[in-house]
């Protein structure tokens, strides 16, 4: 990627960028077509390829800067003290709830990364695992295992919540559409129904 883009106003940059959320949304990553983003954001193809080297680069730019754009405003909600895993939780899902109000786009964007994860549908996903690992280990570092039964260890745990995740997800995209209020209102609901029935007695009072 070509740090001239960085130097760019940055009022262009997001013109650049929500652009390409839509196309990248709306469309597999084979179909998406750079010309069409390119038109969107009132650039060049050949200008848009000169900051972003090629389709591939772009792909993983955006779903990074997805990813910085929800941890920061995480950062921002969550007291550096807070080692409870559900409140964690919870206050990183409101987080990502208010971002994706701002940004119709990145949960479309993300739920279509999700389901292109496929080699024959997109190219290199590497960065997919790694960033989820990391986002895991951030999470599992800083709480309070002292709180689970020990039949439900935090791993265990998350991994539920992450696969709950992906079920909400996938029906989002079954219904063609992303209710965000709905979708908040309901996971937040089996998050707490989880945490009644993993944290141990002493824990939920």
């Amino acid at each position: 990627m070509n740090d001239k883009f960085y130097s760019l106003p940055e009022e262009k940059q997001q013109r650049i960028i929500n652009a390409a959320l839509r196309v990248f949304a709306e469309n597999p990553y084979k179909k998406a077509n750079t010309a069409d983003i390119a038109a969107a954001a009132g650039i060049s193809k050949g200008l848009l390829f000169h900051y972003f080297g090629n389709k591939q680069t772009l792909y993983e730019y955006l779903f990074r800067y997805g990813n910085d754009v929800m941890r920061g405003h995480i950062s921002e909600l969550l007291p550096p003290d807070e080692s409870d895993f559900f409140e964690i939780w919870l206050r990183s899902q409101r987080a990502k709830t208010e971002i994706i109000t701002r940004n119709p786009y990145l949960m479309d964007f993300f739920i279509r990364v999700y389901y292109d994860k496929a080699p024959e549908n997109v190219g290199n996903m590497s960065f997919y695992g790694d960033l989820e690992t990391a986002s895991t280990a951030v999470i599992l570092d800083r709480i309070d295992r002292s709180k689970f039964r020990e039949e439900t260890p935090p791993e265990k745990v998350i991994r539920w919540l992450i696969w709950a995740a992906e079920g909400f997800m996938k029906r989002q995209s079954d219904l063609g559409r992303v209710d965000i209020e709905q979708l908040d209102t309901e996971f937040t609901e089996l998050v707490l129904f989880i945490r009644q029935h993993c944290y141990k007695e002493e824990a939920l009072q």
